[in-house]
C-alpha cells in the first residue's frame, strides 16, 4: 500500500471530527482546508505551516510573509485516488502569492488579491488533473465585520483557466466563487463557520458547502470541517487540520 493510498482510519474520521470540528478567527491565515479566504496577511517574516488530512486527500502548506503585505504560498495536495481514473495516488501542486490591498485598524475587515498556478481541490473538476503550470487563477477577497466583529463575512470571487482541459489540449475558463460566514463567542477560543463554493463556466466544479469549528492559540490552530455537494453526494467529506505560526524569521533582507 502506498503511503498516500486510502487511509485505514477513514471510517473513524467522522466520529473524530464531530468532536474536534473548526474555522478561522480574526488575525489568522484562513486558507487551511477552506475554499474561501479573508483579507488578513501574516506580519512580515512570519511563516505558517499547515497539514490537513481528510477522506479524499491530504494537504501540506508552507507560507512565508517574505515582504511586508505579501505572503508566498506552496500547497501540495496528495489525492488518495487519481481523479483521472479513480485509482492509485496523485500529487497536485498549487503555487501562489497573496497581497493585502487594505484593511481596517482592527484588522478584521479589508481587501486582498491572490494569484497563482494550480488549483485548490475545491475548484478541481471531477476527472481532471489541474497541476501547477496547467491551470492559472486569480481571486480577490473582501472581508466585512458585523456585530462588533463577532460575525465575519468573506466574499471571494475569481477566475481560473485550464490550459489542458480534460487532458485534450483545449483551453477552458471558469468563474470561481466562495462565500463564508463565521461567528465568534459561541465556543471559547473558537468560531463556527459555514461556506459555499464552486466553479461556473467551461471549467466547472459542482456547488458545495463546508461547515466546521476552529480552536486557536497564539502559535497553534486546530481545525476540522465537513464538506458535501448540494446535490446530496458526499464531496470532500471530513477533514482535520493543524496550523503553526512561527516568529518573524522569514524576511527578505532580514527581519530587523
Amino acid at each position: 500500500m502506498s503511503v498516500f493510498s486510502r487511509p485505514p482510519w477513514r471510517g473513524f474520521v467522522p466520529r473524530l471530527l464531530i468532536v474536534a470540528a473548526v474555522v478561522f478567527l480574526p488575525n489568522t491565515t484562513a486558507a487551511q482546508q477552506f475554499a474561501g479566504d479573508n483579507q488578513w496577511v501574516a506580519p512580515h517574516g512570519v511563516g505558517t505551516f499547515v497539514v490537513t488530512a481528510g477522506e479524499e486527500f491530504t494537504q501540506l502548506y508552507a507560507i512565508a510573509a517574505l515582504l511586508p503585505e505579501w505572503e508566498f504560498n506552496a500547497q501540495f495536495n496528495f489525492y488518495y485516488d487519481d481523479p483521472r481514473v479513480g485509482t492509485d495516488s496523485y500529487t497536485g501542486v498549487n503555487l501562489y502569492a497573496k497581497h493585502r490591498l487594505s484593511q481596517n485598524e482592527a484588522e478584521t475587515g479589508g481587501y486582498s488579491v491572490l494569484f497563482g498556478t494550480g488549483l485548490y481541490p475545491e475548484h478541481l473538476e471531477r476527472g481532471t488533473v489541474a497541476g501547477a503550470f496547467q491551470s492559472w487563477w486569480l481571486s480577490t477577497t473582501a472581508t466585512y465585520p458585523f456585530a462588533n466583529d463577532r460575525v465575519m463575512l468573506d466574499l471571494v470571487p475569481g477566475v481560473a483557466v485550464n490550459l489542458d482541459e480534460q487532458q485534450t489540449g483545449e483551453t477552458a475558463w471558469g468563474f470561481t466563487y466562495a462565500s463564508r460566514l463565521a461567528m465568534y463567542g459561541l465556543v471559547p477560543q473558537s468560531a463556527l463557520v459555514g461556506e459555499v463554493f464552486g466553479t461556473a463556466g467551461e471549467a466547472s466544479a459542482e456547488p458545495a458547502y463546508r461547515a466546521g469549528v476552529r480552536w486557536e492559540s497564539p502559535h497553534w490552530v486546530v481545525a476540522g470541517t465537513y464538506s458535501a455537494l448540494f446535490d446530496g453526494s458526499r464531496g470532500i467529506g471530513f477533514e482535520i487540520g493543524i496550523l503553526y505560526f512561527t516568529d518573524p524569521i522569514f524576511c527578505v533582507g532580514g527581519c530587523g
